[in-house]
């Protein structure tokens, strides 16, 4: 009996609200009894004589019988008993053969509480009382909250169906959007040698992706923050913008410089330069329509990253399964390739160009979930890389 030292009925959830000689009197009534690991207390159909069993030390596993899909019996555990847990309490209130099988799931040390009947206004039957009474208690507090749980998964299934559903058919827009582009890109004319007429058409290609992926963020029912459409993060969004498109310029002049020096060819270029794009020895920077186009370009530098990031990255973070870290890069890449893939018309050195600051402003993107701090830095370092830095005269020189 020294086992029973241990069990303190008045912090089993079944005897707490027993009286204290209520609880002395089932003390009294409790029998202690041993099991090796596998040894059953209760089979799966088997009557119950009438006892309820406390865990003492050690665990219980319960299982139900069931079929393996080659039609094999298979035992599925659906529940584990520890110390201050009760077993066999259903099948005593309904007198019912058990449902499923008791077994010790490590070394095991229960008290065993005989509740059999015996004659009318007897000790033994009011503690019986007591105790069933107990036990019809926390059954019927159980099944409201068995309701309660239920209700609350339905809604949370339903809720998290709807966000899935909205995720999706903002994915599918994305999709679409890029098989329609590039079905467009195949039928019309190379405009290799014409920069002037790809600028021309880069905003019209963005206010029209835009222009397709708003209603569908409207109609998700998301708020727009799950989109990074949200000031209430703006200072710190704008200084880690600023900060990280600061480093990065940083380490565009360096490898710039770096190009110069090591290579004959480049070397009356210097690393600050105005752009001076020609196209057949006629400089295209002179003509308005370029110009016209790339203000355009960069005013309608928000309406970019609200494709890439707000349309792309976002849903697609949240679609995917798996770790953070998994899920952050994966999206972060898939959007930038989208972003990249849309400048293609232009040529494919600047694609390949739009792609490695594209891979920084969606880093920005999932560290602020800010559209504003990835538009800041589209806008300063697309803006320095144009007109402080040359880029295309860079990369045609390269070339």
């Amino acid at each position: 009996m020294t086992h029973l030292l241990d069990l303190k009925l008045d912090t089993v959830p079944l005897f707490d609200r027993l009286k204290p000689d209520q609880r002395d009197a089932v003390r009294e009534r409790l029998q202690v009894r041993t099991y090796r690991t596998g040894d059953v207390l209760l089979r799966e159909g088997q009557v119950n004589p009438g006892c309820l069993f406390i865990i003492v030390h050690g665990e219980a596993a319960l299982s139900k019988t069931g079929r393996a899909l080659n039609g094999e019996p298979v035992e599925y555990c659906v529940g584990v008993r520890r110390p201050g847990d009760v077993c066999g309490a259903m099948s005593l209130l309904d007198g019912k053969p058990v449902s499923v099988t008791i077994a010790a799931r490590t070394p095991l040390t229960v008290a065993a509480l005989d509740l059999r009947p015996r004659g009318r206004n007897t000790p033994e039957r009011r503690i019986r009382n007591a105790v069933i009474g107990e036990l019809r208690r926390r059954l019927a507090t159980r099944a409201r909250a068995s309701i309660d749980e239920k209700v609350a998964s339905l809604r949370q299934e339903a809720e998290f169906s709807r966000y899935r559903n909205a995720v999706c058919s903002i994915l599918v827009t994305a999709l679409s959007l890029l098989s329609v582009y590039t079905l467009v890109l195949s039928l019309i004319p190379s405009f290799e040698n014409l920069l002037a007429v790809n600028f021309a058409a880069s905003p019209f290609i963005i206010v029209f992706f835009a222009l397709m992926f708003f209603p569908v963020i409207r109609r998700s029912g998301l708020p727009l923050a799950f989109f990074g459409m949200r000031l209430d993060n703006w200072r710190y969004a704008l200084g880690y913008a600023l900060a990280a498109s600061a480093a990065f310029l940083a380490i565009g002049v360096a490898v710039k410089w770096a190009i110069i020096a090591s290579t004959p060819s480049l070397s009356g270029m210097t690393v600050i330069s105005f752009a001076d794009v020609r196209v057949g020895d006629e400089p295209v920077m002179t003509s308005p329509l370029y110009w016209t186009a790339v203000s355009l370009y960069l005013l309608l530098t928000p309406l970019q990253e609200f494709v890439a990031r707000c349309g792309i990255q976002a849903p697609l973070y949240a679609f995917l399964d798996g770790g953070e870290g998994k899920r952050r890069a994966y999206s972060i890449f898939v959007s930038t390739l989208v972003f990249s893939a849309a400048h293609a018309h232009i040529s494919l050195e600047f694609a390949l160009a739009a792609f490695i600051p594209g891979m920084l402003w969606g880093w920005i993107f999932a560290q602020t979930n800010s559209l504003l701090a990835a538009s800041v830095s589209h806008f300063v370092i697309g803006g320095a890389g144009v007109f402080l830095f040359g880029v295309e005269e860079f990369v045609s020189a390269l070339k």
